[in-house]
Parts: structure tokens; sequence; C-alpha cells
């Protein structure tokens, strides 16, 4: 996918829209004309197009701006450099007929690079406020990409544009980029961060589509994932037709996406672009900050990965020992409180070794496994010092819920899967409730495999239920088809149903690809953890009491002064 696409800038750091120029110039940046009898046949292509009727399909020309070439300005008073733009004039008709469709021999070697139309197209990456990427699924009806994962795109529109000034053009890139976002998903303009988090990130040619050029670049949003969606389902935005679903994918996930041999979504090049040139600032950003730090033994990405995967197994095996018993609910809760918080936050910044004490003890207050403090602590077998972990435990509540955003409500799969194997019993399994009993039981053990998974990063809990259900049926041999067929496909459509059975296959790929690892190499990446890790959040360090002793003096003084 890499070789699809090409990189204009080579950014090291990304930009602001307004540290690009444009040169505007219709005589020499138009594309040239095309002999008369080749731009015949390319208009009766055309014309064959918008002849073709298809649901969801909106096909239509209008002006569009025409990248000719970046040229690097040099800025004499800071030794800094502005790029800038060498635009001029085409049409969507010229990019549809000359780089989008696949053309005959007769006709493809008559066009050349100075005729072919290259429309500034511009993109971004929308994230949302719990850190997820915004992809869109492209209707099968449209023209260009049918069928495959994008980020939120188009074009800057000319027609906008009372002058073809510099300022004129730039702020029409810039506003494009944001109408984009929201006529595509729907998305709050007003929750937008134009101000502090609107970059350019790239400006990319797709070789697939004959160098098809695209300013791509990064904005947040307020909105939450699901607040997103919820607005999304609305279906009020003014481009609801060109996609069929929305999908969140982790922020920290990038890389699952941008892997060759990864089979779970298809993503467009440009998308691969924006993505890839996205997550190479990140790492620069990274490797950056720990040169700064002058640590040359932080964790890299994987190693970080494989001891949060190593502590997920210990917090689990806490808790199914855990007295009095955690239920399986409360399990499956703690667990994402404690992916949910390193979701932000890094294992060197915040062990995990005192993080996940933390996740089962909030558990307990948010699933009512009432508790005490001493009880709780006499579930640390190897605790050398029972006061200094009471003080850790109840000096990080407030900080493990600060980090979750105060959000302690954790929707797991284990309801819905109840609500199903209920339902099974009234509806098909009523004079065979032995059916039923094997298959919660089986299907407990595959929701029991999913903490050790990111799933509930990446699907619903509805859907993860019934992924459960399917599984325990094939695994306990008990037949429910008909029940799925009637009582959960019910009438929905075959493409509905497809979609269904389709994200089923991909959790249980998900579940059913376990990472493993040795004990040698977490040990060695534990002992690495030691010596990088920030003393300043440790509480058992002398720097870690002296900010508690700074921070509850000046709360001391400020009473002190405003309190009567």
């Amino acid at each position: 996918m890499s070789s699809a696409w090409i990189d204009l800038l080579n950014l090291k750091k990304p930009l602001k829209f307004n540290e690009f120029l444009v040169n505007f110039n219709t005589e020499l940046y138009n594309a040239k004309p095309l002999p008369n009898d080749i731009q015949k046949q390319l208009d009766e292509r055309w014309n064959q197009l918008l002849s073709v009727v298809k649901p969801g399909r909106v096909l239509y020309n209008e002006s569009k701006f025409r990248l000719h070439s970046i040229d690097k300005k040099m800025n004499d008073d800071n030794n800094s450099f502005h790029f800038v733009l060498n635009l001029g004039l085409t049409d969507y008709k010229s990019f549809i007929c000359t780089q989008q469709q696949s053309l005959p021999t007769e006709i493809r070697q008559h066009i050349t690079e100075d005729h072919l139309s290259h429309p500034l197209g511009v993109g971004s990456i929308l994230i949302t406020s719990d850190d997820f990427i915004v992809l869109i699924k492209r209707n099968s009806n449209c023209v260009d990409s049918p069928n495959l994962y994008d980020i939120p795109g188009g074009h800057a529109e000319p027609k906008n544009l009372k002058s073809y000034s510099q300022e004129n053009i730039i702020e029409e890139i810039h506003s494009s980029t944001i109408a984009e976002c929201v006529d595509e998903t729907n998305v709050d303009r007003n929750s937008l961060l134009v101000d502090s988090s609107f970059y350019v990130l790239a400006i990319t040619r797709n070789l697939n589509q004959y160098g098809r050029p695209s300013v791509e670049s990064c904005l947040r949003t307020s909105m939450t994932s699901q607040e997103l969606q919820q607005r999304y389902n609305l279906q009020t935005q003014s481009e609801a037709f060109e996609s069929t679903e929305l999908k969140f994918w982790p922020l920290n996930k990038i890389s699952d996406l941008l892997n060759p041999s990864s089979t779970i979504i298809s993503i467009t090049p440009a998308c691969h672009a924006t993505l890839t040139t996205y997550s190479q600032l990140r790492t620069k950003a990274n490797g950056d900050y720990v040169q700064k730090q002058k640590s040359k033994d932080c964790l890299t990405v994987d190693e970080e990965a494989m001891v949060l995967r190593y502590y997920e197994l210990q917090l689990k095996d806490f808790c199914e020992k855990f007295e009095p018993p955690m239920t399986k609910m409360a399990i499956a809760v703690c667990m994402q409180y404690f992916k949910r918080f390193y979701l932000n936050n890094s294992v060197m910044d915040y062990h995990p070794r005192d993080i996940y004490l933390i996740c089962v003890y909030l558990t307990c207050k948010t699933e009512e496994l009432r508790i005490s403090i001493i009880d709780f602590l006499g579930n640390i077998k190897n605790s050398t010092n029972i006061d200094q972990t009471a003080d850790i435990v109840l000096s990080y509540e407030l900080l493990l819920i600060e980090k979750l955003d105060f959000q302690l409500v954790i929707h797991t799969a284990h309801r819905p899967f109840e609500g199903l194997i209920i339902d099974l019993k009234t509806h098909y399994l009523r004079d065979n409730v032995n059916d039923a009993d094997r298959l919660r039981l089986t299907g407990y053990e595959f929701l029991d495999k999913t903490l050790i998974t990111d799933v509930y990063f990446l699907f619903p809990p509805s859907q993860i239920a019934l992924t459960a259900l399917v599984f325990a049926s094939v695994k306990a041999a008990v037949n429910i088809d008909e029940y799925i067929l009637k009582h959960v496909y019910g009438s929905l459509e075959s493409i509905q149903m497809q979609k269904i059975k389709e994200t089923i296959k991909l959790i249980a790929n998900v579940v059913n690809t376990s990472t493993k690892f040795k004990k040698s190499e977490v040990k060695q990446i534990l002992e690495k953890l030691e010596k990088c890790y920030n003393i300043n959040n440790d509480p058992r360090s002398d720097e870690y009491k002296k900010k508690r002793l700074e921070q509850f003096q000046t709360i001391t003084d400020y009473e002190a002064r405003n309190l009567p």
C-alpha cells in the first residue's frame, strides 16, 4: 500500500494552513487540452457515467483547483521557508475521465502528465475526544473508491470564491476541509478544535490515480466517538449518501491498519498516506521527547504493549482469586478501567503494578462489592508494607478517576449475552434448558478471552455478546440457526445480515489471535522499565512525597487567604 502514494512535503513537524503560499496562474498551471478526437471519446464516457442511475450516486461536474507543482520559498528574515502551491483550474469531469477511469490503451497513450487534471483534494484525520480516529466506509455506488474506508475528505471549491487571491484560496482549502468533516460525519461544527488542533500533515499524490494530489490534515473534535456515532445515525448531514457507516479506530492502534498483512479493513491510499504520515510525525515527536529527557532506556511501543499484556494477565488472575468473589461482569469492568487508563498514559509514567490494584479497588465501589480497605489489602499476598500499599491505593484513586475522565460506567458484553440466553430459552430452548446452560458456560469462556484483547475498543458489547453465542453454539454443538435467523436477523435485509456475519468473523478473529510472549522477555522489559520509570509519579519516592506536600501547602495557603 505504501507504494501507492508519495508525500510531496516530507515535513518534520505539522504546519498551520497560513504557513503555505499560493501562486495562482491559469495560463501556466492549467492542464493542456487533449486532441479533439480523444476529448470527444472522454466526453462520451462521461455521458455514459451520467446515464447510469444508482442509489447513493450523485455525479456532477464542478470546477476544482489544479495542483501543478510545489516550490519552497526561503524567508530571509528567520531562515525558515514556506511551501508555495502552484495552482490553476480544472474540473471534476476531467479528473474522472483522465485519472479515475480505466481507459483503453488507444486513449491512455495520448494522455500525458500535462493533460492530467490533478484536482487538489482535501482530507483530514478526525480525532474524537476519547482518542479514536474516524473512518467512513464509502458507498458501493460511489464512482471514487467504493466500499473502502477513508478519512473525511473532498475538494476545495473555486466556485465559493469571488476572487482567486492567495488569502482566499488558502482560506478555501482550510474551510473546505472542515466542511467535508461536517458534511460526511455530521460532527458538530462548534465541537471542532480549529484554533488549537488543526494542522497540515502532508500533501500526497495517489499513484493509483496517476498522481492525484491532496492536502491531508489532522483535526480534533471535543465530541466522543459515541456522541459522533449518534449524530451520524441521524443521517442529516448533506453528504450522507456517500457513506454507509462510521468506524472508530483507536488512535494508538494505527499501526494495525497500516500493516501490509492486515485484512481487518480495506482503506484508501489517501487514508493510508495520511495515517502513515501522522504516525511518523508522532513517532518523531516521541523520539524528540526521549532525547530531550536524555533517557536512552525508554520502552518502545511494542515493549509497552507487552508490559500491559503481562499486567492484564496479572490483573485477571488477581480478580479471579479475589475475596469476596468478584462477578464476571465486575472483572470485565476492572479490565476495561485498566485498558482505558493506558489509552492515554504510558507505563513509564504510571507503573501498572500500582494502577491495576487501584482499578480493582475502584471496581469494588462501582460494582457495589462492599469491602473495607483492610479487607481489600488482605487480598494482596506479596506486599511487604501494607500501610504503604494502602496509602498508594487511596492516593491514586482520584488520579485514576480523573484519567478516566470520570466515565466510570462500563458496558460489557456480559449483560447482553445473558439477555440472549434468556431470550433463547424463551423462544427456542424452552424444553431443553441443559443446552442453554451449556451455551452459557461455553459463551463465558469466549467472553473471558475477550478481556485480554482490545476488542472492546473496536466493537459494541452487543456484537461481542452475539459472537460469544455463535461461538458457544459451535463449540457446544447446539444448533441455534433457526433462532439466529428468526429472532436476531429477523426482517433485516441481506446486506445488513452480511454486515453482521462479517462483524462476527472479525470479532472472533481478534479474540482468537492472542499475543504470546516469553516470561524471560517480560522480565528484561520490566527491568528496563525500572530504569526509565518516572519516579515523580511513584508514591514510594521522595520526589512524589515532596510534590504532594507542595500541592497540600498550596491548597492550605489558598484556604487561609480565601476562607472565612
